[in-house]
Order: structure tokens, then sequence, then C-alpha cells
């Protein structure tokens, strides 16, 4: 179901008088210094409601305490990103999880959705998200919509029709001789907004139209997927998320052979040096073998397989590579500072600020260390390129302080004081 409607229509807007809310709205909108995502709110996912995050920087910062709603930020922005795709809700549901000892899939997938407050507890879990922004990204909505159910399947094993039609017996189901399948609904809603110049008798006017777009996909546990809704053209926004363990079960050489194509080669070297500066160059061998490797070549160890390196060369590694990958979009890095050395912080953190910033990608990353907070400040160089969300629970809801880079100069520089809670 598409659904295309005018905006000027929808408020009425008058360019010569306008509405308030409106005017607000079209001039954040036109401004050339938006970025992906400029404002977002949250209002349902996981145990997150109603977050606003507002005036978003190019390096985003998230600090509080444990189970203060870090991570499930980042969760959200990633489907947010990519709204459309079932694959993406499943992996971001089970990014938290080691691949071998994973739940199921619709045991992982529904903690995404709140459950709905009128259910009863005998019900089959129903629960929905919503996320909302503005930028450059054209997604202005997104939401989705979660229901259990089950399924019976024949499980006969007899296969003649003219058998199962002699036999047929009418409203009635026979559960021994079935098999009882547990699956879900997934409905995913998403409205765009896109600007339309027009011209008229007295001169160029611009208008946004908005666009829904609706699909839905049933999900079957230990099956795959079955998509009842036709492709959207809607286009998503590049986003890759890096958590604590990316760099231990991801593999490298896919990525380091897209990043050479891009000629970041020499600048992933650059990083990982920081951390062993006899690293002299990367390179697969075998490269169209089955068991290709990514290899290191170094002064003192000669050519040695990455995975012989530390944690520290493998997450700045891994790290590098997902820029490249994000270029113009998103990067979400859960922990900004795991497996780093605190003497490395600095000039690591310096290069990746940098390297966001040429490559046009936007970065919100959760942390614990109030070093790598430092860090990234002092990496940070022009006004409003930084911010720091501090999150906290109050009332059953994640509460958000914003502080902007210049005070949050003042008061890490200047005061000393502690600003992770």
């Amino acid at each position: 179901m598409i659904v295309v409607y005018s905006y000027e229509n929808c408020c009425n807007y008058n360019y010569s008088t306008g509405h308030d809310i409106t005017q607000f709205l079209v001039l954040r909108m036109i401004s050339k210094s938006m970025r992906n995502i400029d404002n977002l709110t949250i209002h349902r996912f996981r145990g997150i409601r109603d977050l606003k995050l507002e005036e978003l920087g190019q390096i985003n910062l998230l600090v509080g305490v444990n189970n203060s709603g870090k991570t499930s930020v980042l969760e959200a922005i990633s489907t947010y990103c990519n709204p459309l795709d079932p694959l993406e809700w499943i992996n971001t549901a089970w990014r938290r999880e080691i691949k071998f000892s994973r739940k199921s899939k619709l045991e992982t997938l529904k903690w995404l959705f709140p459950q709905n407050n009128d259910n009863n507890p005998d019900d089959f879990y129903q629960g929905e998200t919503k996320v909302s922004g503005s930028g450059n990204f054209s997604v202005v909505e997104s939401k989705a919509t979660y229901e259990e159910f089950e399924d019976i399947s024949k499980t006969t094993g007899n296969n003649n029709e003219e058998y199962e039609q002699e036999n047929q017996i009418d409203d009635e189901i026979d559960i021994d001789n079935n098999e009882i399948r547990r699956g879900a609904d997934l409905i995913l809603e998403v409205t765009t907004q896109q600007e339309v110049t027009t011209l008229d008798e007295e001169e160029k006017r611009s208008r946004y139209e908005r666009e829904k777009v609706l699909r839905q996909f049933i999900i079957m546990e230990n099956e795959g997927l079955m998509n009842r809704a036709k492709r959207s053209k809607i286009k998503k926004l590049s986003v890759n998320m890096i958590t604590p363990i990316s760099h231990k079960i991801e593999p490298f050489t896919k990525l380091f052979t897209q990043t050479t194509f891009q000629g970041f080669k020499q600048e992933v070297i650059e990083l990982i040096s920081m951390i062993d500066s006899e690293i002299i160059d990367l390179d697969i061998l075998d490269p169209t073998g089955k068991n290709s490797r990514l290899y290191v070549i170094h002064k003192t160890l000669g050519i040695t397989p990455i995975s012989a390196f530390g944690d520290g060369v493998l997450r700045l590694l891994f790290m590098a590579l997902t820029i490249a990958k994000s270029k113009d979009g998103i990067l979400l890095i859960d922990e900004l500072e795991t497996s780093i050395h605190t003497e490395a912080l600095r000039p690591s953190f310096s290069w990746l600020v940098k390297w966001c910033r040429k490559m046009n990608v936007q970065l919100f990353a959760t942390t614990h260390s109030l070093e790598t907070v430092d860090a990234v400040l002092d990496a940070s160089e022009s006004t409003n390129d930084l911010v720091l969300y501090r999150l906290y629970q109050k009332d059953m809801q994640t509460k958000t302080v914003r502080i902007d880079q210049a005070k949050l100069g003042r008061v890490r520089e200047n005061l000393g004081l502690e600003v992770r809670w």
C-alpha cells in the first residue's frame, strides 16, 4: 500500500505568513547544515519511551550507567536507517548474542517490541516500535508491529490427494497427526518526505510530499521469510554497527577488499601502526581460494595472519575498515574504548574523528570511559562537531541531558567534572 499526499495540503503552509510549526520544520528541512540524522525521537523501542536526541552532531557520544539504554539507542538507529528490511530487524535482535548460543529467532526478535498494554497474559505476544526523525535522510517515521501466532501443518506423510479428500473431516483437526508451528507477523510501515519543486504564475516554490509504504512479512521459527508485499523503492541509509566482539567473530577479507578498491588501504595501516609501529602492510594471500585470509607484513614477524595479533590491533582494524564501508552514512560503535589501551586512545580517536569527517560518516558511540570522552573531545575541532548525551532512567522513562562541544570542553578541561552520571 502506497499513499502519497502533499505536505502543503496537509499543513496549509503559507509562504507569506506561515504557521509557526510548519515554518520551523521547513526551515530545518532546507538547511544546508543538516546531517543524515539531525533530530531523532525514539517513541517505543525495547525499554525506551519517548527519548529525544536533538541537534545531533557529526560525532555523538552516549554515556550513562549500566542498563540506561545506550545500546538500545544504537539498535533503534540501525533499524530506522534500514526500516523495510526484515533481516535488519532479525540481525539487530541477534547482535547481543554469540552465534553458537543464540536463542530462537522469534524469542530474540520480540524483545525489540514493547508489549501492548492491553494484552492479556495468555494472549500471543504483540508489540510495536516507533522512531521518527529529521535530517537529510528521507525517512521521517518508522513503525513496526510484531504479533505471534501458531500454525498447524499436516505431518501424516501421505501425499495422495485422493486419500486426503476421502478422509477429510470438515471443521475438525486431529492435533495428534499435525505439527504446531510458531510464527509471527512483522508489519513494517515507513513514512518518507521528499522536496518537490513546482512552478506557478508568480514564482518558483517548493513543497514536500510524503509517501507511506507498508510491507508485511511472515516469520516462521526455523524457516525462511515469507514476503507478502512488493519490494519498496525507498532508499535506505547506509548503516553499520560494531559491537564489543565484532572484531573477534566477523570476517576481515571482504571488508579489506572493499577498502582497497576505495583507495583507503594506507590510511588503515596508519591507524593500526599506532598500536604496533612495525606493521608495514596488509594483504590477502590466495584471494581466489576458499581459505583466503588477511595477513600482516611485519618487520619482525614477517608475513603473519591477522588473527595472531592482539585485540587492540583487531579492534582498530575493524573500525577502520567499517568506516570505509560507511561512507556518507551512519556508523554505530558500542563501547568505543573496548580493547584499546589508554595510551592509544588519543591518537586512535583523532584518526577516527578525522576520517569520519572526511568520509561524511555520522558516528554514534557508547562509552563507559571518561578517558574516552576526553580523547574524543581533544580530537574534535569544529564547533558542534561533537555532542554528548547522558542517558538516565526516571519515572519508567529514559531521559537525556544534551551537552554540546563548547560546554563539554568547559566542564571537562576547566572544571574536571564527571559527565557520565
